[in-house]
């Protein structure tokens, strides 16, 4: 019979302790919301506003976290990007890395290894020309440039290719579309794949069973490096201190507090502590 009430008891202590809890988000949640603190209604999405690169091999270095960048908003992490080069290089990045980034994204290639090669290529100018007839950011020539249409079945006249090599948009995703085709046909090997697009795949493979070329120290390789660990650095210096997300913490007011001590005093055998295990 004492066990039997004591469980009654204890039972109606935890309801009642629920049902004080909920009482007590309700009162905050409506403090908030009259306070101006929090929206009533649905929430504004923010489903598009991170670039997400989950699951990516990084280009030359595996200790990138190419998976945090979605902590950062779109403009946090462009501008994060941009802050790592100089003034004048800052001035070329900026008009076109909301392309580079996007397409980087669609593409699924590590975003760094892109522009790396964009400075290397064309240090940013859309709308350099090279003695052999490459043309725009990624240096691409026009029958190249045809070839690659022809994978991505975009039905673009050769009369054509030269007009969209001097669009932004257009020379950087023919061009991010290459360096993925390249990444695939050399087994997602960056180095291989970089060197492939400087020399050409054939040439590469050539070279590479001959054992003539030194990839390693491939002098264009070593530039390419170079940029991505401007950028690299930059990206795990900010991350170092930032804390990683998802990690439980509780925030109380001085009002929430309040009403922590007072339930504690009602009930001396309880703590707020207790309360979290009665929250739905």
């Amino acid at each position: 019979m004492v066990k039997s009430l004591s469980f009654i008891f204890a039972s109606f202590v935890m309801v009642g302790l629920w049902l004080v809890t909920q009482l007590i988000v309700d009162v905050r949640l409506n403090n908030l919301i009259s306070n101006g603190d929090l929206p009533y209604g649905p929430l504004p999405s923010v489903e598009a506003n991170y670039y997400s690169y989950n699951g990516l091999v990084e280009a030359f270095d595996s200790s990138v976290p190419l998976d945090r960048v979605k902590e950062f908003s779109r403009s946090e992490f462009e501008e994060l990007l941009i802050t790592s080069l100089g003034p004048k290089m800052q001035k070329g990045l900026k008009p076109i890395l909301s392309s580079v980034l996007t397409l980087s994204e669609d593409y699924q290639v590590d975003p760094l290894w892109i522009i790396s090669i964009i400075m290397v290529e064309s240090n940013f100018q859309f709308d350099a020309i090279s003695p052999k007839n490459a043309r725009g950011l990624m240096q691409i020539k026009p029958d190249t440039a045809l070839h690659l249409y022809q994978l991505m079945q975009k039905n673009v006249p050769e009369d054509q290719v030269n007009k969209n090599l001097n669009v932004p948009q257009e020379n950087i995703e023919v061009g991010i579309f290459y360096l993925k085709k390249l990444l695939q046909n050399f087994r997602m090997n960056y180095g291989f794949a970089t060197v492939a697009y400087n020399i050409g795949p054939q040439k590469l493979r050539n070279r590479l069973s001959e054992k003539s070329l030194d990839v390693k120290n491939f002098s264009y390789l070593v530039k390419v490096q170079e940029r991505y660990t401007l950028f690299s650095q930059n990206l795990k210096k900010v991350l170092k201190d930032r804390p990683s997300p998802f990690e439980f913490t509780y925030v109380f007011s001085d009002q929430g507090l309040k009403y922590d001590q007072q339930i504690a005093n009602f009930f001396p055998l309880s703590s707020s502590e207790n309360l979290f295990v009665f929250l739905p």
